[in-house]
């Protein structure tokens, strides 16, 4: 673990957020996505704070065992957990773990809505159905709708508690991108496969952030916000003007100056021997790829400086034509609150801000605020 570095998430601009998300929502209900340690910012904290102080009741998680983390570490508070994707489910101990801990399991194919509906141990919980829109990862096919329908007649169950599907291009125009057009068609077309069916369809959702910022999916029951929650925008740059979402990050990254060096022209600097590409001033901080400080932010603007040569498991080296506005010791930041400063490290870098947030590792500590 870093001593001097650190992952601050002030929980205050997490609450703003949301007020923010509440006005361009028309009232819809919310899961929260929380998956991968909620996109590297810490799932318990996070996850309390989004109960406790916002009032989110509903949760979405990757797997089974971050469920269970949430329901083990956070004993006394009320909400509900969903797994969307590993769930585990032909397991007869892993599936009796959805049982004790009272989670949800989102099911996307037959062979899992079939052990669902024969298990008594899921009586009395919410059958949640994914289905397959045409992202073509997971997801009930399109042409099992009858298959679906029978098997819940079978069982003696008459409605889907949660129909939903997943969108493969939100980062694209909702409005003009094929694929979203056709993807919206056919989730139509499975809302009205299910009318007359005898099956009755109680919520609905289909919007992922990308979604939710161009003003899709409203009409449905539930969003299922991530990414936007936590600051950034989802979409890609030609479009994202066109965003509804101004949104704060939550999360600023600082760490330590190590040293501070100045540079001729052309002299070597660091691995592979990269040459300085003018006379300047050169800060080693305290984050390497062995941080998830990617290698690839290589030649990235940052802190007024741009990073030099290849990044090291452990350190980094930030030049600054002229002289250096660090000095040994101090803090480096990284990025801060501002929407832009994440963004613009993302399209530099040419990485996802999903990616800057949840490639950090165990190294850096998270600490929490609210300011």
């Amino acid at each position: 673990m870093r001593f001097k570095t650190e992952l601050n998430v002030n929980l205050s601009v997490l609450e703003r957020n949301f007020q923010k998300l509440s006005k361009i929502i028309r009232g819809n209900e919310i899961i929260f996505m929380v998956k991968a340690n909620a996109y590297g910012h810490g799932l318990v904290s996070t996850t309390r704070f989004a109960n406790e102080v916002i009032g989110i009741k509903e949760f979405g998680l990757a797997s089974l065992g971050e469920a269970i983390k949430l329901r083990t570490e956070l004993p006394g508070l009320k909400f509900e957990a969903s797994v969307f994707s590993e769930l585990q489910f032909s397991n007869d101990e892993l599936r009796e773990l959805y049982q004790s801990h009272r989670i949800i399991p989102v099911i996307s194919d037959l062979i899992d809505l079939e052990i669902f509906l024969k298990d008594p141990g899921f009586k009395n919980f919410p059958l949640r159905l994914h289905f397959n829109t045409g992202m073509n990862r997971l997801g009930v096919e399109m042409d099992q709708v009858e298959e679906v329908v029978n098997l819940l007649k079978k069982s003696g169950r008459r409605s889907i508690d949660h129909l939903m599907t997943h969108f493969a291009c939100a980062a694209n125009s909702m409005k003009t991108n094929s694929h979203n057009k056709r993807q919206i068609k056919n989730w139509e077309s499975l809302k009205s496969s299910f009318k007359g069916s005898g099956v009755s369809v109680d919520q609905t959702s289909i919007s992922n952030s990308g979604a939710i910022e161009q003003g899709v999916g409203f009409d449905e029951s539930h969003v299922r916000p991530g990414l936007m929650l936590y600051g950034p925008s989802s979409l890609i740059p030609p479009i994202r003007n066109q965003s509804l979402w101004q949104g704060e990050n939550i999360s600023t990254l600082k760490t330590e100056v190590l040293k501070v060096f100045k540079v001729d022209r052309g002299q070597p600097v660091g691995y592979g021997a990269t040459p300085s590409p003018e006379a300047g001033e050169v800060a080693v901080i305290a984050l390497g790829y062995g941080d998830g400080f990617q290698t690839t932010y290589q030649s990235s603007h940052m802190a007024g400086g741009r990073v030099l040569g290849r990044v090291n498991m452990d350190m980094a080296q930030v030049f600054y034509e002229g002289s250096c506005p660090y000095k040994r010791g101090d803090m480096f930041q990284v990025w801060n609150n501002e929407q832009s400063s994440v963004m613009d490290l993302s399209d530099e870098s040419r990485n996802t801000p999903y990616t800057l947030f949840c490639s950090l590792t165990e190294r850096v500590p998270r600490t929490y605020s609210k300011a």
